[in-house]
């Protein structure tokens, strides 16, 4: 939503495509009845007859023939996108497409719904609060009275209308080590560790092995090997990156009737929220290292193939950039993307906005995932460093 809509809204009155709430609809621990309140909008607005996007104002008070007031509500009385779009679509006969959104205007707080044209008839499986299963409540007007639900013939006419089934793509949080999601929002504990100052950090000497004849054994065992006085100024930065940076795993489900192609994802980072990306950690420094085996690696190139979750990160001064490669998508197919590594210096409840891109899909879809960071502030001095034990490897 941009302002320059939202401020077209308020001179329109209520319609099948639009309706103003003073107040926000019963959700958190409200009654069945109380929620089917806006079950049944929801359901109305979707299957009324319209020929473009509906909306409902949440926090605004209509004025006929007049500019609608903006009366506002409670920043926690917004609703939560992913919980509302859960309990519908766990009621109804096939997916619902609309977005909870929190929106500021003049100071004030709005919820806005959107609902976009989609397939229909939309119903209920079941019984729910006062409404009927398989009954198709549909708006008509200004509102929707469920006493006069579609006729037989309406129905029928919104068979024959119904959009042709498209790709439905979600994006979500991944176990790390395992193929389960974790839904839409995460939270994770991080230490953010104070490391002395790099002119404080002395030179690494390693200790010399003699044999009863006063011969350094170190040289001998390998005498290509180079000794790494900077180990304790890169253990610093390794040990701080280690604590602060999670590692971070998306996965991409097509829960549509129909195959996406050519999908690709992508999810912003924005700079100045103070996160930082990375596609991998920092390896573990070594004590010394060998000349030998470095030039050995020098004339090794990997062979590159892109497969779907392929992850890339692009940055420039205003956002890091997660893109996900994720081939062509089945319905009912997953893909997992790559683990990437992100860090945060102080607690904080992130909001990510990402798109889904297909070749078959009208437009992009959006996605918005959220992450609650945590962060305890340590420090470590320089005899603490020295005294950390060797990485596994060197």
């Amino acid at each position: 939503m941009d302002k320059e809509l939202f401020e077209r809204l308020l001179y329109e009155e209520e319609s099948p495509t639009l309706d103003c709430k003073k107040e926000q609809y019963p959700f958190a621990k409200a009654s069945d009845d109380e929620k089917s309140e806006l079950l049944k909008d929801l359901i109305g607005f979707t299957n009324a007859w319209r020929r473009s996007e509906a909306y409902i104002l949440i926090g605004v008070e209509e004025v006929r023939g007049g500019r609608s007031i903006v009366v506002g509500i409670a920043k926690s009385d917004h609703l939560p996108d992913h919980s509302v779009q859960q309990f519908v679509n766990n009621l109804i006969n096939r997916p619902m497409h609309f977005h909870y959104e929190a929106f500021g205007f003049e100071g004030k707080q709005v919820g806005i719904i959107r609902i976009e044209l989609q397939a229909r008839p939309i119903y209920l499986k079941r019984d729910y609060g006062k409404l009927e299963k398989e009954k198709v409540y549909i708006r008509r007007g200004s509102s929707t009275d469920p006493s006069k639900p579609a006729s037989l013939e309406e129905i029928a006419l919104m068979g024959q209308t119904a959009f042709p089934p498209s790709a439905e793509l979600v994006v979500e949080f991944a176990q790390i080590e395992r193929d389960d999601s974790l839904g839409p929002t995460i939270s994770w504990n991080a230490e953010f560790c104070e490391m002395p100052p790099e002119e404080a950090i002395p030179d690494f000497v390693a200790p010399k092995e003699h044999d009863p004849l006063g011969i350094d054994l170190s040289i001998l065992a390998d005498p290509g090997s180079r000794l790494n006085t900077d180990y304790f100024r890169e253990l610093a930065n390794f040990e701080f990156v280690r604590r602060l940076f999670r590692p971070v795993r998306l996965l991409v489900t097509n829960v549509g009737q129909v195959a996406a192609s050519h999908v690709q994802c992508e999810l912003d980072i924005p700079a100045d929220i103070g996160a930082h990306v990375m596609s991998d950690l920092p390896a573990a420094p070594k004590e010394s290292s060998s000349m030998f085996r470095e030039q050995a690696l020098k004339g090794i190139k990997p062979a590159f193939r892109r497969y779907p979750g392929d992850t890339t990160i692009d940055r420039n001064d205003d956002r890091y950039r997660i893109e996900i490669d994720c081939g062509d998508l089945q319905p009912g197919r997953q893909v997992w993307s790559h683990v990437f590594y992100l860090g945060k210096g102080d607690n904080a409840a992130l909001e990510l906005a990402g798109k889904i891109y297909a070749a078959n899909l009208p437009k992009p879809e959006d996605f918005t995932l959220r992450i609650a960071v945590n962060i305890a502030r340590t420090s470590m001095s320089v005899h603490e460093l020295q005294r950390l034990k060797p990485y596994a490897g060197q």
